[in-house]
């Protein structure tokens, strides 16, 4: 690293608004500075997140003013940028200050306000280049989804036509049309129909909500919505097709777009066979001018020139160029593939090759729809011109999913060692040959990619070889030799890493089942529950983890009872408090009989968690004691500080404040000390609900906004829910009504997008109370009916302080108001949609 010269330093500091205040609604302030710093110090983002222990994601949002940084991370960040001493606690005051605290109200009307002319959400991915010829394709879907009023469009066809890319076309032609979004859903990778409805739900960012199934989900999210759904490569999830149905016979506004090399035979399908390019045709005028004009040409040449600028096309190779596009039928990824060889071969010596392999592959298998063996003979040929080494580096790329990191093809493609060149040049040259497409992580880091087709093919070159179960042994490895190392720390990278590695790690989970890897597939659970945990992925770990435990086969009784921790933690996530008593209970069964005292200690928390949700606070204290003493014994400092955050958790519910504190103290210093931020954010949690319970409403605040910044970082939305509505409780408490009403309108709307009903429902009774003390009682009565509707019988769950006020507030209403008309206002209330709710919360704000 080079300083920069101590003029840029001074540079930069002068551009620093040190000691301004820095505005409420400036959400870029400290994201400016931080990158002004950043590169007054020429760093780049990932060596300052090496130098402060964060992910480079991290820092870009930072950077990006998407997240908040905590006080520690403020403060390293200061350090590692050498700010001075003396100015220090500006910058950290600076990247602690609330940005735009109306921000969530005024960006739930920028969604809501369709009559001003915003537009529609969408997570429709920007293609890189040009789409070629696909205008009059275009016109006539968007025609069929939009004037003749069809529900159900399937775009389809053989490989390579394009029928991805012309679906990402007509949905970004379609966004004014749909008011509530059109979003991508990309099914390649998941392989299994039974994840389609997470999968779904996961693109539009409704959360999973314990003890409801995401069909049930998705109805209440889109029923009174009107979106459409881009569904791409269909054809893996055909038996999911009924799904399809009931989805929109139940949500009259939503209509689905899908891509699939098969019709999805179900009622009310519209089909569109997407065709190929036009080519030009035996005696047609071959001059160059003329041959342009076909679509399949220009497509063609855009992409030759891509790979070799110095390509023109002259009326010397235009009957060439003319011949390979018909010979390959105009289909656009083989026109692609063979485009990109014009660096190395002339148009004249491509037609005598491709010539005749297509003749060779005409005769290919019969149930293979007749363009699909085309397709297959582009490939064969892009094959063959590859060097041994390059045909073996591609075929075991193939079990890659959704890609890999070069340092995962490094352990997995080479493990007989037979690989002539580094495999970081191999990659290059796939790369080069458009072969492997290269992306960007969500961790910033490249990944390699092959496109779908290309990997069907390369997987049948890797399955004659005979090594494919050497290769698909040597990738589960490394993928749970991952799993284990990021389970470690789980840092925020490291769950970032996890993230970026899904698709692989189903691809291991997958592979370990089929073959009865009883051992690894336990290790591979067992290693990734708390990231299932962490990240809201309940019902995507409850399947794992139920076909491992469930599978035939020697189970080792010390991984089984790892994997039923997990189980029980996630059957909590779900409120489904019997089975993860079940879980927890046959799990510290085990390590009791096995006297393992580690595991002993580890269970005892989940019995005790489930104690405390029974309300039998004195059993669950004397669980945690008895797993607070093992863990000192065992000298396991992490261990030792969750025991003492829930035993101070069980304090506080008990009323004895002292106590808990001084628990959620040592609790905290640990897991600061071990920088565990998942562990500092929860012991910041609590300690700001013992401050809220003894309405000591700064230190609530201050530890609350703590524990807020690091579930932002770590991604948890139920943190970052929950620490809004305890905020929110605190401003009420202090008098601070309209600051209290942005808090609960804030966690309302976090609640809404995850469609967490009992989060939504503690939400609704924090604006109550606000609407009490504004002495709105009409409104109050309507928040509390509507909360206990939601609440299902099963009552509200919240801490002390907000039931006494919920209650003392009730009682207040039924004073002030006639009962009749409080009955009259609830009933209305409970009548009322989570969307209709919402808006009467933005309204009133």
């Amino acid at each position: 690293m080079i300083d920069k010269t101590s003029d840029d330093v001074e540079a930069a500091r002068a551009a620093t608004p040190w000691h301004a205040e820095v505005s409420p609604d400036d959400a870029t302030s400290f994201g400016r500075l931080l990158r002004a710093w950043r590169r007054a110090r020429d760093l780049t983002q990932e060596e300052l997140a090496g130098q402060v222990r964060y992910s480079v994601i991290t820092i870009r949002k930072v950077e990006h003013d998407e997240r908040r940084p905590s006080r520690q991370l403020a403060e390293q960040l200061a350090r590692a940028l050498a700010i001075p001493t003396d100015e220090r606690g500006a910058f950290v005051a600076i990247a602690r200050a609330e940005p735009g605290w109306l921000a969530p109200i005024r960006a739930y009307h920028h969604r809501a306000s369709r009559s001003e002319g915003y537009g529609a959400r969408t997570n429709i991915p920007t293609p890189l280049t040009r789409l070629i010829g696909r205008d009059e394709e275009t016109r006539s879907i968007v025609r069929v989804l939009v004037q003749d009023a069809a529900r159900l469009v399937t775009l389809g066809g053989p490989p390579g036509i394009g029928k991805s890319r012309l679906g990402l076309r007509v949905a970004s032609s379609v966004q004014d049309r749909f008011p509530d979004g059109v979003f991508f859903v990309p099914l390649a990778p998941i392989g299994d129909p039974v994840l389609i409805a997470p999968t779904i739900a996961k693109a539009l960012g409704v959360k999973e909500s314990a003890g409801r199934s995401s069909l049930v989900q998705l109805v209440d999210h889109l029923r009174d919505r009107q979106v459409l759904l881009l569904l791409d490569d269909f054809d893996r999830m055909l038996s999911a097709a009924p799904f399809v149905t009931e989805l929109l016979t139940a949500c009259v506004g939503l209509k689905v777009l899908a891509t699939s090399r098969a019709p999805l035979h179900v009622r009310g399908e519209r089909l569109f066979v997407v065709p190929p390019l036009a080519v030009p045709s035996h005696g047609d005028d071959l001059s160059a001018e003329h041959v342009l004009r076909y679509p399949a040409v220009e497509l063609f040449l855009d992409r030759a020139q891509d790979a070799n600028p110095g390509f023109t096309l002259s009326d010397a190779n235009a009957a060439d160029v003319a011949a390979l596009c018909a010979h390959l039928d105009g289909l656009p990824l083989a026109i692609e593939l063979v485009a990109a060889r014009t660096r190395l071969m002339a148009p004249a010596d491509l037609v005598a090759h491709i010539g005749h392999r297509l003749a060779l592959l005409t005769d290919g298998p019969v149930d293979l729809p007749a363009r699909q063996q085309t397709m297959r003979g582009a490939i064969d040929w892009s094959y063959d011109l590859l060097d041994q080494a390059g045909q073996t580096l591609l075929a075991r790329l193939s079990v890659f999913v959704g890609g890999c990191t070069l340092g995962a093809a490094e352990q997995v493609v080479n493990l007989y060692d037979d690989l002539p060149e580094p495999v970081i040049v191999g990659l290059s040259a796939l790369v080069t040959k458009n072969l492997v497409w290269q992306e960007r992580g969500i961790d910033g880091e490249r990944q390699y990619v092959l496109l779908e087709t290309i990997r069907e093919y390369a997987h049948e070159r890797l399955t004659a070889s005979g090594n494919e179960c050497e290769v698909r042994d040597r990738h589960a490895d490394v993928y749970l030799r991952l799993a284990e190392e990021a389970n470690a720390d789980l840092t925020s990278h490291d769950l970032d890493r996890l993230e970026v590695a899904r698709d692989n790690l189903h691809g291991a989970m997958e592979w370990y089942v089929r073959n009865g890897a009883t051992e690894s597939s336990l290790r591979l659970v067992a290693a990734l529950w708390r990231f299932w945990h962490i990240r809201s992925r309940q019902t995507e770990g409850q399947r794992w983890i139920c076909l491992v435990l469930d599978a035939n086969g020697h189970h080792h009784d010390d991984l089984r009872a790892q994997a039923l921790h997990g189980a029980g933690w996630l059957a909590l996530d779900r409120r489904d408090h019997l089975r993860a008593y079940a879980c927890f209970d046959e799990s510290l069964t085990i390590f009791r009989r096995l006297h393992d005292r580690s595991g002993i200690a580890e269970a005892l928390h989940g019995v005790g968690i489930c104690a405390q949700a029974r309300n039998r606070h004195a059993e669950a204290a004397v669980l945690f004691r008895e797993s607070l003493a093992l863990y000192r014994i065992l000298c396991n400092d992490e261990g030792v500080a969750w025991s003492l955050d829930h035993l101070g958790d069980t304090m506080l519910n008990m009323a004895d404040h002292e106590l808990a504190d001084a628990m959620f103290g040592e609790s905290l210093a640990i897991f600061r000390r071990l920088q565990h931020a998942w562990g500092t954010a929860i012991s910041l949690h609590h300690q700001g609900l013992a401050a809220l319970a003894r309405h000591d409403t700064t230190l609530a605040d201050e530890r609350l906004n703590e524990s807020l910044a690091l579930f932002q970082e770590l991604d948890n939305t139920w943190g970052v829910a929950t620490s809004h509505d305890h905020l929110g409780y605190a401003a009420l408490l202090r008098g601070d009504y309209p600051r209290a009403q942005v808090h609960f309108v804030t966690a309302l709307l976090r609640n809404h997008c995850d469609h967490d009903r009992g989060g939504f429902a503690r939400s609704l009774t924090g604006l109550g109370s606000v609407a009490v003390r504004q002495r709105s009682h009409e409104l109050a009565a309507r928040f509390f009916g509507a909360a206990e509707s939601l609440a299902d019988g099963a009552g509200i769950e919240m801490n002390n302080v907000a039931l006494r006020l919920y209650q003392q507030d009730n009682a207040a209403i039924r004073g002030t108001l006639n009962c009749d008309v409080v009955d009259r206002f609830r009933s209305t209330a409970r009548g009322m949609s989570m969307d209709q709710l919402v808006e009467l919360a933005v309204a009133v704000s």
